[in-house]
């Protein structure tokens, strides 16, 4: 392991090689000084120790870092004290250096690619200031280097001295790493490091309540028992002025972790008093950002590599698209409208058995674009948006249902139509399908120019259809096709959040980091989806079986009607209407005899034509009889 200090630039570099030595002696580890210049890229880097005779032809910088490392008369005046015991006092060692030299067109994969070499466990650069549009080589470590980074800004001349530093916290991750290092530093150099709190004076017990709070910041850094860490509680309204005040009684470094970054962290950068950033005993500013955990490493690779393999959607796209669906997700008299219309078509298309009044009804329901909003709304982190579209989707279905009922009762039939079966048995495939309609309507929802391909897309993705299918299936009594049904709307509509999800996040929409309360609820609804996704696999499982099987279950031989025919011969009233087969619910194969008779059929010739399928199908067979009474009035 080893502290990877980062120079760019001559201005500024002799102090940040002192940060890092302080840093690598704090935490003993080796430290390494990398100077990387732009240009035409080094076979190598050229590696120095300080104190030996710098190669002919490299950077004034580098005999200059290793000068000033190998004879400092201030680090020689670091010491640690163990136990708190006067005599317990002990040297710390000095660390392992190495000064790199390297020059290469592409600085930050380059210097990436030196973390991982030297196994760096802390980064420190120096923040700097470019009058050029494009962000500076530390702004760009800090947010992509996996390790701890710091981000410093230094005086120019003088050194940094570590027994006085002040660390601002109210608790959290970034805020004990900024605590860790600073209590490191702080012992290093037997000094002290101050945890700052600034509350609001809002009343007699603000000071109580902010100790509380300052008291639980430094235990979830581990450093209760710490003598170098001394909490302070400061009330003010304006916390960016108290933490000016107080930085200004001769504190060596103001350390922030990346949690109190946002605003306080620019503005402390940009509006320091000039006396406290400059002269003999001038103060550091510095931010730290814990190292990257594995998953967050994960996703930001996947991102870098979406963003160079996907082409992403620019800022005014992502604005139309987020003002499309915000104002599309609103449950209100339009969506109202056309949910009751398009559910309305859709029931008499199921009942009367037309395909294509039942696409009609497709392309008029209005369904998909909160759905699409949920996918938004979890890859931004967007709780509001998440809030509308779950409300238009609850009484979007909750009104579907209802009128589907309805028409159920208005036009009740004696069998359901192919339509409405077709609808009862969903599987694994209804997954798919609706998956990869979900990521095809984000991706053309978000590039106006393929707005064309959507109505396909609503045809296959059916959201409606089904959602009147269980009404009328209700209505009918048929609560076996009522439950497929809505089984198949459930699938579609988690599947098609997840595929809108995927795909907005591989073209561009991304979120902010944070954790929020409002974030914490997009987390949970999204891994409630994942969960629910998963639990569905369960139920359309029978579906999949009977696709690894074939098909259809078992082939009808075309003999078996007219055996079934001889047999019923004495009973002329008795029609035989269909045989089918399927698979049931465990998989198993199943032939079914569907007859109409006037009055039930006695169990022995039941029996009798189970026994002759059974001869032409297998003795293992699984037969069902099933009889339609029909009984004629004149």
């Amino acid at each position: 392991m080893s502290v990877l200090t980062v120079v760019t630039r001559k201005t500024g570099a002799v102090p940040l090689a002192r940060l890092g030595y302080r840093i690598a002696r704090a935490v003993e580890e080796k430290l390494v000084c990398l100077y990387v210049e732009s240009g035409e890229a080094s076979p190598e880097p050229i590696s120095i120790v300080p104190g030996e005779e710098v190669p002919e032809g490299t950077s004034e910088i580098l005999a200059e870092i290793c000068t000033e490392l190998a004879r400092d008369p201030h680090l020689d005046e670091l010491r640690v004290r163990d136990g708190g015991a006067e005599e317990n006092e002990r040297i710390l060692p000095d660390p392992e250096i190495e000064v790199r030299w390297l020059r290469s067109p592409r600085r930050l994969q380059t210097v990436l690619e030196q973390v991982t070499d030297v196994e760096a466990r802390y980064l420190v650069a120096a923040k700097q200031r470019s009058k050029e549009k494009k962000v500076p080589l530390a702004r760009k470590l800090f947010t992509a280097a996996p390790c701890h980074t710091i981000l410093a800004h230094l005086p120019e001349s003088g050194d940094v001295r570590c027994r006085r530093i002040l660390v601002p916290t109210a608790g959290g991750p970034q805020a004990a790493a900024a605590l860790q290092l600073a209590e490191k530093l702080a012992s290093a150099d037997t000094g002290e490091a101050v945890a700052l709190y600034v509350g609001s004076d809002a009343g007699e017990l603000a000071r109580e309540v902010g100790a509380r709070i300052l008291d639980k910041a430094v235990a979830e850094a581990g450093l209760t028992e710490s003598r170098f860490v001394s909490p302070r509680v400061e009330l003010a309204d304006e916390r960016l002025a108290a933490i000016q005040r107080v930085a200004g009684e001769d504190f060596d470094l103001l350390l922030l972790g990346d949690s109190d970054a946002g605003t306080v962290r620019r503005r402390l950068f940009g509006t320091l008093p000039e006396h406290l950033l400059s002269g003999e005993r001038a103060m550091g500013v510095a931010v730290i950002r814990r190292r990257f955990k594995l998953l967050h490493r994960l996703r930001r690779r996947l991102g870098r590599w979406l963003d160079l393999t996907i082409p992403q959607m620019d800022r005014p796209h992502r604005i139309a698209l987020y003002e499309k669906l915000q104002s599309g997700s609103e449950w209100n008299f339009d969506f109202m409208t056309l949910m009751s219309l398009s559910t309305a078509i859709a029931a008499l298309g199921l009942l009367q058995d037309s395909g294509a009044v039942v696409i009609g009804a497709m392309l008029v329901a209005p369904l998909m674009t909160p759905i699409l909003g949920a996918g938004l709304a979890l890859v931004q982190g967007n709780f509001p948006l998440l809030r509308t579209s779950g409300r238009a989707l609850v009484f979007g279905y909750l009104m579907a249902l209802l009128i589907g009922w309805a028409m159920g009762l208005l036009f009740p039939m004696l069998e359901l139509t192919p339509q409405l079966l077709a609808r009862g048995e969903p599987t694994l495939l209804d997954m798919g399908v609706a998956f990869l309609s979900g990521i095809a309507a984000a991706f053309c929802l978000g590039r106006p120019g393929l707005l064309a391909a959507l109505p396909g897309v609503a045809i296959a993705a059916a959201l409606v259809p089904p959602i009147a299918t269980t009404g009328v299936c209700l209505a009918l009594g048929e609560t076996a096709f009522a439950r497929g049904s809505a089984l198949l709307f459930g699938t579609n509509v988690v599947a098609i959040i997840l595929g809108a999800a995927v795909s907005l996040y591989a073209s561009g929409v991304r979120g902010k980091r944070g954790a929020s309360v409002h974030q914490r609820w997009v987390l949970y609804s999204f891994l409630v989806l994942l969960l629910g996704a998963a639990g569905l696999v369960v139920p359309l499982r029978s579906g999949w079986l009977s696709l690894l099987s074939g098909g259809a279950p078992v082939e009808i031989p075309a003999t078996l009607e007219s055996q079934l025919a001889k047999r019923l011969a004495a009973h002329p009233e008795v029609e035989i209407d269909a045989i089918n087969s399927r698979r049931d619910e465990d998989g198993e194969s199943v032939v079914e005899i569907e007859l109409t008779a006037p009055r039930p059929l006695p169990d022995e010739l039941i029996g009798d034509l189970a026994a002759v399928a059974r001869a032409e199908l297998g003795e293992n067979q699984v037969v069902r009889v099933g009889t339609r009474l029909a009984v004629e009035v004149r």
